[in-house]
């Protein structure tokens, strides 16, 4: 090999062998101080672009999750708010069953009908004031999809609610996507309708006590009787089928779980950095930017050989 001065080749290598080092050693002191293997789509723009749309899906699915919580609140509220009614009609009835006996008379049972007035009375104001985030979930006020009268009550008329992909009824977004397979409806009850709230047909007294003879206070009670058995059968219904969305509610935040923990992992694998391999990849960088330092410095003194031969 000949020597020369002009260009030391042995520098020049070492030179291009310390730029390499030093980049790999810069790439894993940034993932070690990121906890990331991808910090720019420079790292990997195939790998980034998998990522970007799993964080997609990761958020929607946090959101999702939240949704179907919020809407298993709000059908305990309504449940809830429900069960004190139905306390009421109970009592309600329990008040008629008693009118209808011939050891009471007509006084008692004037005095019977004060307490269902009020009673009637209540019903319609927790009807109206129960609200979820100001919405109200016990009338048509704040949707006016989807909410159904007590006559309407049926297995098909609730099946349509639930499946309506277009009527402004209760909705609960349970996807990180659009689309109606992502909605579940919500059948709500306007307790307005209640056939029990209607003073003409639930009623134990009426007009004159003196002037009633005790076969139509026994009519008037069997009329009431009815309508309130019709009411609680409607509830009941009505109950049974929030409880059953309220259980699939739950199924459904159960599988958006599973789905967000499973993404997350596969996102993990692409973006979060390896430790162990970075800090092994940091240690042997350091030791070759060391020992190429020390070959640039013997490379450098390699020229000054040459002088030994013009002395």
């Amino acid at each position: 090999m000949a020597m020369v001065i002009n260009t030391n080749m042995a520098s020049m290598n070492a030179v291009r062998m310390l730029d390499r080092t030093s980049g790999e050693q810069s790439t894993s002191m940034e993932r070690l101080t990121s906890g990331l293997r991808i910090n720019s789509a420079a790292d990997d723009a195939a790998g980034l672009a998998v990522a970007t749309g799993m964080t997609t899906q990761i958020r929607g699915t946090e959101q999702a999750i939240r949704n179907a919580n919020d809407s298993i609140g709000m059908l305990q509220t309504l449940d809830g708010a429900t069960d004190e009614v139905v306390n009421m009609l109970q009592r309600m009835r329990e008040l008629t069953v008693q009118s209808m006996t011939g050891t009471y008379n007509n006084d008692n049972r004037a005095q019977m009908q004060s307490e269902v007035n009020q009673l009637q009375r209540e019903v319609v104001r927790i009807s109206d004031t129960t609200k979820f985030n100001g919405m109200n979930i016990m009338n048509a006020s704040s949707f006016s999809g989807g909410v159904l009268s007590a006559g309407q009550i049926s297995a098909g008329t609730i099946a349509s609610v639930i499946n309506a992909s277009t009527s402004n009824a209760f909705r609960a977004h349970v996807g990180w996507e659009e689309g109606h397979d992502n909605r579940i409806g919500i059948p709500l009850l306007d307790f307005g309708t209640l056939h029990t709230l209607d003073s003409a047909t639930v009623r134990l007294m009426s007009g004159n006590p003196t002037s009633v003879t005790f076969a139509s206070a026994v009519g008037f009670a069997s009329a009431a009787l009815s309508a309130i058995d019709a009411d609680l059968a409607s509830l009941s219904t009505m109950r049974a089928n929030w409880g059953a969305i309220q259980n699939r509610l739950d199924y459904t935040v159960s599988n958006l779980q599973n789905v967000n923990e499973n993404i997350n992992a596969s996102k993990s694998r692409i973006m979060d950095a390896d430790f162990a391999k970075e800090s092994a990849n940091l240690a042997r960088t350091q030791v070759l930017q060391q020992a190429g330092m020390s070959m640039l410095s013997q490379a450098n003194q390699q020229s000054q050989q040459v002088l030994s031969l013009l002395q």
